[in-house]
């Protein structure tokens, strides 16, 4: 394993395996559903994007490889409809996720594109990073393939400036440890007790 490979693992590693798992043996299914405050979302809808987000950036940004919603009939499972990534619901939608997703489904969904990862980073090197994302494939995995729910423009034009290793930093590490400071916030307010 070279040494980015082995770096990006060392803090992927504790996000998912300790981390992000810690949400699955602490909290109910009807805190992972719950709210505690009008404007925030639920862990639930959290790990959902979360997963979504490191699916597709990293799958189709990165790897130019089918996603692991694809792979098999993850939105039945999920008791899901939605391809996108959450970017921009609104609470309604989001409570409308909270009531009808299905959260063992939606845990052996995390634990597939976590193990997709783990297979992605093993295969990457430094070349491969530099290279920058092509706008055209930006668009069509963001509008055809119907990735952003809401304003795809927008997204377009942020990430079609990037290149594939800030696609693996960001899909991968940064944005779920964004994400992990919600959930904990969630989860305080829901007076949840870690062990």
């Amino acid at each position: 394993m070279s040494t980015l490979n082995a770096l990006f693992m060392q803090r992927y590693t504790p996000l998912t395996d300790f981390y992000l798992a810690g949400f699955w043996h602490v909290v109910t299914p009807a805190q992972m559903r719950q709210r505690p405050h009008p404007r925030l979302n639920s862990i639930a809808w959290n790990l959902w994007h979360l997963a979504r987000v490191e699916d597709a950036g990293l799958n189709r940004f990165v790897m130019r490889q089918p996603q692991v919603l694809d792979s098999t009939d993850w939105m039945a499972q999920m008791n899901l409809p939605w391809r996108h990534h959450g970017g921009e619901m609104t609470l309604a939608e989001v409570d409308d996720l909270n009531t009808h997703i299905d959260l063992a489904a939606l845990q052996r969904y995390m634990q597939a594109v976590h193990d997709r990862t783990h297979h992605i980073v093993a295969t990457l090197d430094q070349t491969t990073l530099d290279q920058p994302l092509d706008a055209s494939f930006v668009r069509q995995v963001v509008v055809d393939e119907g990735l952003v729910l809401r304003n795809p423009e927008a997204f377009i034009t942020n990430y079609a400036s990037w290149d594939l290793g800030k696609c693996l930093m960001t899909f991968g590490l940064t944005h779920p440890f964004q994400h992990l400071g919600e959930m904990e916030t969630i989860a305080s307010l829901l007076d949840i007790v870690w062990e």
